[in-house]
């Protein structure tokens, strides 16, 4: 997100696969995520001048199992 924002050609980042963590502990936050994932797990973030989405997703990975981290799909209307 750093290098797109860095560019100032992108409004906006569209992103996932980090599946907001799986598990969620109240206080420690996301248990599993991808490497490179730690600083924007879910949810909409303001990165330099460019805004960056991350959605949550619906699958799992490694634990078949999702815990205080619903599943979600993300309908955007764009508009020019």
């Amino acid at each position: 997100a750093e290098t797109a924002a860095q560019t100032g050609r992108f409004a906006l980042q569209l992103s996932g696969h980090t599946h907001g963590g799986q598990v969620r502990l109240p206080g420690l936050g996301a248990l599993f995520l991808p490497r490179g994932s730690r600083r924007y797990v879910q949810g909409l973030y303001q990165v330099g001048g460019m805004l960056l989405y991350v959605n949550r997703g619906v699958g799992m990975v490694r634990l078949k199992l999702r815990f205080n981290c619903r599943p979600e799909v993300t309908l955007f209307t764009l508009h020019p």
